[in-house]
């Protein structure tokens, strides 16, 4: 009797036993199956990870494993704006100052000497060492005083009492310099005059001088001296190689002081002078006292205190 076979061609005992191992290959499909489901689950997450954090543009630091984190941003920085000098509004202007002040001071100086006073940077509106040589030069010392700048710049008369005690402060502190600075700004007769009669109220060593004698008298260097003649030569004075006089030498006769003496102008204003001073032009004498002119105002002293000078 022959053997049966079964469906596959095999003996049928074979063909039994075919199931289990079909059986078993199903749970080897079946266990693959699952371990690529699995990791096509987890590569599908990692990419949804990396798709969220890509859009986010923030990074999953819980899941770094890199170990660093990536530098932040570099911080927005303005461009630094070039700073401004700060200009100077008030005086004194000295070495250092800059702005409208000293460019009008400048401008004056140009003005009135030429563009050789300030040859390599002008009027910059700068106190350098150009201006400071050029102050220098015009004996101007090394600032400029408001008083000294409304000379140059306003072309004005100075204040005559401001200019009075600072001409004092410069003879009592013998600051030569500061003087002659200041005996400059007075232009002419008109400004010595009420120059000097506010300068005589002011004591020096105890005695009231006039600008002329408070001047000389305060400076004993003959180079010094000599700077003071000039500064009061320019302003119009007169003076005769021992004696000054405002309204100068003619051949009329004038009074000459032979003692230290007062001035009236009327009863209540009087001016005290030195020897040796021309006070102007002879009148007449009334009694004890003499009659003078001197620009066009007349005065009076005490005749026995004065002489004729021819």
């Amino acid at each position: 009797m022959k053997k049966r076979k079964g469906l596959n061609g095999l003996p049928h005992s074979k063909a039994i036993a075919e199931p289990k191992k079909s059986s078993a290959a199903k749970w080897a499909l079946l266990g693959i199956g699952v371990a690529a489901t699995g990791a096509l689950s987890y590569f599908g997450f990692q990419y949804w990870k990396k798709h969220k954090q890509s859009n986010n543009e923030t990074p999953d630091t819980d899941n770094d494993t890199s170990g660093e984190s990536a530098p932040p941003p570099p911080k927005y920085q303005a461009p630094k704006q070039p700073s401004q000098p700060k200009e100077t509004t008030s005086f004194p202007l000295t070495k250092g100052s800059k702005g409208t002040l000293v460019k009008s001071f400048q401008d004056a100086l140009i003005a009135k000497y030429g563009k050789a006073i300030l040859p390599k940077y002008g009027a910059d509106g700068d106190f350098g060492s150009e201006m400071l040589a050029a102050l220098k030069k015009l004996g101007l010392g090394e600032s400029i005083t408001e008083t000294t700048y409304n000379v140059y710049v306003k072309g004005s008369s100075p204040d005559h009492a401001t200019v009075a005690k600072a001409l004092y402060l410069a003879a009592v502190a013998k600051d030569f310099n500061k003087a002659i600075a200041l005996l400059k700004m007075l232009r002419n007769t008109d400004d010595y005059k009420a120059v000097s009669d506010t300068f005589v109220n002011y004591r020096i060593g105890s005695v009231r001088q006039t600008l002329v004698n408070g001047m000389l008298n305060s400076f004993s260097d003959t180079k010094q001296k000599d700077a003071i003649r000039l500064a009061f030569s320019n302003m119009g004075l007169k003076y005769d190689g021992s004696k000054w006089s405002l309204s100068g030498i003619d051949n009329s006769s004038e009074i000459i002081t032979i003692q230290a003496t007062r001035v009236w102008k009327n009863p209540k204003a009087s001016v005290s002078v030195p020897a040796n001073m021309v006070l102007g032009k002879y009148i007449t004498n009334r009694g004890a006292y003499t009659l003078f002119k001197n620009d066009e105002h007349y005065f009076i002293v005490e005749t026995q205190h004065v002489k004729k000078y021819n």
